[in-house]
């Protein structure tokens, strides 16, 4: 299962990280949506490596935990494979296919371009439109990946006694938070291309998106909140459950913030500018307008200034849930902490009501 589809009714988002499994529930509200229930369940180290999972058992039990302690009722629940994992393809198809046609010919065509036989892989494709060149001919966004991939996320949601209604592609799970995101930025019809920078535990992601084309660049690069909690265990003689809850608390040596916090936030801003190069290298004729940066690291203070005054473009902290209505028993103080590193599970929340 690898849907590129709609689910008709909410579902409950479900990231998983290296570090922490996330849940997340929104409900519609007018024309937005209210923030029901949440929780963010930290992981045993080294049961997610590279996002892929090496115990079920224990993240499927981290799952259960998060779903409980959110309050959720939701039992049908979306989730997403890396994008590092997924291959893409956009090809051209007669527009007079009929549907079953067009399914039997799409994966005819996408046997040529898929390194794997169509028996390991997991395919979905979506109708993008009218190809520009040809209105003879459709555009098809056509998804791959590998069986285990996409397995093991269900196997983890089983285990948690969740049902996954569908299993999205991280990339496609930020596009939908992005178009929430870009409603925050100033000047949003002059400043149409978007970076979003999601800076994990372990991982740092850069989505570019644009208004016209939806996500037109992604990269991955293996840095993250880790390194530094790291950095505290070897310093301060600390082992990696209490490096992680003196950084959480901020109960530190006076020489923290000079010696170990600085540096930390400089290294991060050289590795997203690196990521935004490579961006620049395969599509010079383009400008990034506005950054939007996200994930656990975001909630540093002062690390948007730095990387605004190092890339000489402007900087958000990005929050999708800016204006979203909390229910009663959402912490409010905790939801504004983790909000930056719920990016993925929002987009994933917000599938179940795509029309």
């Amino acid at each position: 299962m690898l849907s590129l589809g709609k689910s008709k009714q909410g579902v409950l988002g479900v990231d998983i990280s290296s570090a922490a499994v996330k849940v997340l529930e929104l409900t519609r509200q007018g024309k937005g949506f209210r923030v029901e229930a949440f929780a963010v369940e930290p992981l045993p180290d080294g049961v997610m490596v590279d996002k892929v999972c090496q115990d079920t058992e224990a993240v499927g039990n981290a799952l259960a935990r998060a779903v409980k302690r959110s309050g959720t009722r939701l039992k049908h629940c979306a989730m997403a494979v890396p994008s590092s994992a997924v291959i893409t393809k956009t090809i051209q198809m007669s527009a007079a296919l009929g549907d079953a046609e067009l399914e039997g010919q799409v994966f005819v065509e996408a046997d040529q371009y898929i390194p794997y036989t169509l028996e390991e892989v997991n395919l979905d494709f979506q109708v993008l439109g009218k190809n520009e060149k040809n209105p003879e001919m459709v555009d098809v966004l056509v998804v791959a990946s590998r069986r285990e991939n996409v397995d093991s996320r269900v196997a983890i949601a089983e285990a948690a006694k969740l049902t996954p209604e569908l299993i999205d592609v991280e990339a496609y799970a930020i596009e939908h938070t992005a178009e929430r995101l870009m409603e925050q930025v100033p000047d949003r019809e002059s400043k149409p291309i978007v970076a979003v920078v999601d800076v994990g535990s372990s991982v740092t992601a850069v989505y570019v998106v644009s208004q016209d084309e939806g996500v037109v660049y992604t990269r991955e690069q293996n840095f993250g909140g880790r390194m530094l909690t790291e950095e505290i265990m070897r310093r301060y003689s600390m082992n990696y459950q209490e490096a992680g809850s003196a950084k959480m608390s901020g109960d530190l040596p006076t020489d923290y913030a000079s010696s170990i916090l600085e540096p930390f936030k400089q290294t991060m801003v050289d590795q997203i500018q690196r990521l935004l190069q490579y961006f620049y290298v395969t599509r010079p004729q383009d400008t990034i307008d506005h950054i939007l940066l996200g994930g656990g690291c975001a909630a540093i203070p002062g690390v948007d200034e730095l990387l605004e005054e190092a890339a000489g473009t402007p900087v958000s902290i990005a929050n999708p849930f800016r204006g979203m209505a909390l229910a009663k028993r959402v912490n409010q103080e905790r939801f504004a902490n983790d909000a930056p590193a719920l990016m993925t599970a929002c987009g994933l929340a917000v599938r179940g009501y795509a029309s």
